[in-house]
């Protein structure tokens, strides 16, 4: 997949959707099977339309995000999207009258033929554009539009808000349903004290960036990925108080069934289920105990004896 970060670029004959696209719940993905569908009717790339800007000028959870632009740049891909347009968000943009974004952005630079967007899609200085602009433009300006309904989960409305609330409160099935994937932290693996290592459990420790939206410190079950494949583990979310604390939260992991090396490899943690929240042992033989029981948990949960 491309990514384009620019204000200068041109494309033809795309196939667009826009919007944050913060976590590619549902929702996100039933608008960019529209798009990957029509592309393949007219030949031309798919195209997911979106601003860069800092978080916390738009999104709850203290400005942090569901997903990192990495880890959206990934999921994006292995969606079958061809092009990622991050558009600077500058003040000049935020100025932007909606049929000037028409015209100039999702016409003239983005080249689009077709366009899927929400039934809530806002657009343009003061949010003035929306669907039904969208429909009228498309008949003077010649591009095709479908206008996706949002999607439901349990009742209620998809939306990133309450996939926000899912995880913050360590629904983590909640949040999966939503999502249409487990929420997954992915990254460089980092070395740590060595100290699990030491004491017969090593880990795969993981430091995510101060933006990313985290769950509740705790212990969860969880699904690792690494080159050699997918595992069954136990991860830890926090600041270890047991063996003093540190001021970011770390995502550390005990995995089932590995032995290799995986320090400086990419990884992807998934989370399946919260246990318990995270505690402070009084002493080393209390902490190892309880690693040995989750880890015990963690084979009755996954069943592998």
């Amino acid at each position: 997949m491309d990514s384009i970060r620019t204000e200068d670029f041109s494309l033809q004959n795309t196939c667009v959707t826009i919007g944050k696209f913060d976590g590619v719940h549902l929702g996100h993905r039933l608008l960019l099977e529209k798009i990957n569908r029509k592309k393949q009717e007219t030949g031309g790339k798919s195209v997911v339309f979106t601003f860069d800007f800092h978080p916390g000028m738009f999104f709850g959870g203290n400005g942090k995000l569901i997903y990192t632009e990495q880890e959206k740049e990934a999921i994006l891909s292995a969606c079958g999207v061809d092009v990622l347009v991050a558009y600077p968000f500058t003040e000049k943009t935020s100025e932007m009258e909606a049929e000037d974004f028409i015209r100039e952005i999702l016409c003239r630079q983005l080249g689009a033929s077709f366009l899927a967007v929400g039934e809530d899609n806002r657009f343009g200085h003061n949010r003035r554009g929306d669907a039904a602009m969208l429909a009228r433009y498309g008949k003077k300006l010649g591009y095709g539009l479908c206008v996706c309904k949002k999607v439901e989960f349990k009742g209620e409305s998809i939306s990133s808000t309450r996939i926000r609330q899912s995880i913050l409160s360590g629904d983590m099935e909640a949040a999966a349903g939503m999502l249409g994937a487990c929420y997954h932290v992915a990254g460089v693996v980092k070395h740590g004290k060595s100290l699990g290592k030491t004491l017969g459990f090593p880990t795969l420790n993981l430091v995510p960036p101060p933006e990313k939206l985290l769950p509740p410190n705790g212990v969860y079950m969880t699904k690792p990925t690494l080159p050699e494949g997918v595992f069954n583990g136990v991860t830890n979310v926090g600041v270890r108080p047991s063996v003093g604390i540190q001021s970011e939260p770390w995502v550390e992991t005990s995995l089932l069934g590995y032995t290799a090396n995986c320090y400086g490899k990419t990884a992807k943690t998934e989370f399946l289920h919260f246990c318990r929240p995270e505690q402070k042992f009084g002493s080393i033989e209390k902490l190892c105990a309880q690693i040995a029981q989750d880890l015990k948990e963690c084979r009755a949960y996954f069943g592998c004896g």
